[in-house]
């Protein structure tokens, strides 16, 4: 597959953190999670289990391998808290255990994040060990020190020289920028491929229901359940607006006048109605309809 490198939003030319880097302390945090993976265009859902947290990014331990520059989606619930869904990248990883930093996270579930980790104690941060700190305390030999400051000898430089490595930065610069912008577009598109198959997640197109008359809807009508029979004190009229799908069920039903009792009686009856497709142009389509129940 191809790995799309994002660019930190903090800064655009900034590298993924070294392995163990993180931006805030984390929180121990041990809960199932679940990371959607792009790969060659097909969504791969990998199961897992989180080790720490912060408002940052996370720790995981997950079933299969993901790579340092994958773009993911991870989804996980804090305890007695919301459920959090997230964009992501994989930061390091060390076998099955890695690092997930947020890219794309709401205000919402970050300040619940936040809250949460506010009241965890802190994960524990390794020291490095005795060895490791003694060899930072050791200095250069002074024979390196002194050759170190002594005064070197300024280079000329020609002014073709000059202008031919501001030229090779000035290209180099716009190769960076435009890398930057068709990385962006790239995450963007995995993105939306990643969210549209996340469990819960899914994305359809979104449309408005056809208004058709009750006199017209009547002549689709094929199977009506009986309305019940009410106490004489009940007698009255319900009326409701009901949403008819393109396979001709009741999908939604709303009151819109009449007694509670009536109202929740005829929709108890509606609901197990029955047309056939409405179609437009020999396509059946969803419509929307309003409908009056006489108790009498």
């Amino acid at each position: 597959m191809t790995t799309i490198a994002v660019q930190d939003p903090r800064n655009d030319l900034q590298a993924p953190p070294p392995p163990g880097y993180r931006v805030a302390r984390r929180r121990h945090l041990a809960v199932p999670l679940n990371v959607t993976v792009l790969r060659s265009g097909v969504p791969d859902a990998v199961p897992g289990r989180s080790v720490d947290v912060c408002e940052g990014g996370l720790g995981a331990i997950l079933a299969a391998e993901v790579h340092p520059g994958e773009l993911v989606g991870v989804e996980f619930r804090l305890p007695d808290s919301a459920s959090v869904l997230a964009k992501a990248r994989v930061c390091y990883q060390d076998r099955l255990r890695c690092g997930l930093q947020f890219l794309g996270i709401s205000a919402e579930q970050k300040a619940a994040i936040e809250a949460w980790a506010s009241e965890r104690p802190l994960t524990p941060v390794a020291q490095p060990s005795p060895q490791v700190r003694e060899a930072r305390r050791v200095e250069p030999p002074a024979s390196k020190l002194a050759e170190g400051n002594k005064p070197r000898p300024a280079r000329k430089v020609s002014r073709s020289t000059a202008f031919a490595r501001r030229k090779i930065v000035t290209v180099l610069a716009a190769s960076v920028i435009v890398a930057a912008a068709v990385g962006w577009w790239q995450w963007e598109q995995s993105w939306q491929e990643i969210e549209s198959h996340l469990p819960g997640h899914q994305v359809e197109a979104v449309q408005s229901p056809m208004q058709v008359s009750w006199e017209v809807m009547q002549g689709f009508l094929v199977h009506q359940s009986a309305i019940p029979s009410v106490p004489a004190r009940m007698k009255g009229m319900a009326v409701l607006t009901a949403v008819i799908g393109r396979d001709g069920s009741v999908v939604r039903l709303r009151p819109v006048s009449g007694p509670d009792a009536l109202t929740r009686i005829a929709m108890d009856s509606v609901q197990w109605w029955k047309f056939e497709p409405y179609r437009v142009n020999g396509t059946p389509v969803e419509v929307e309809t309003s409908l009056a129940v006489d108790f009498h």
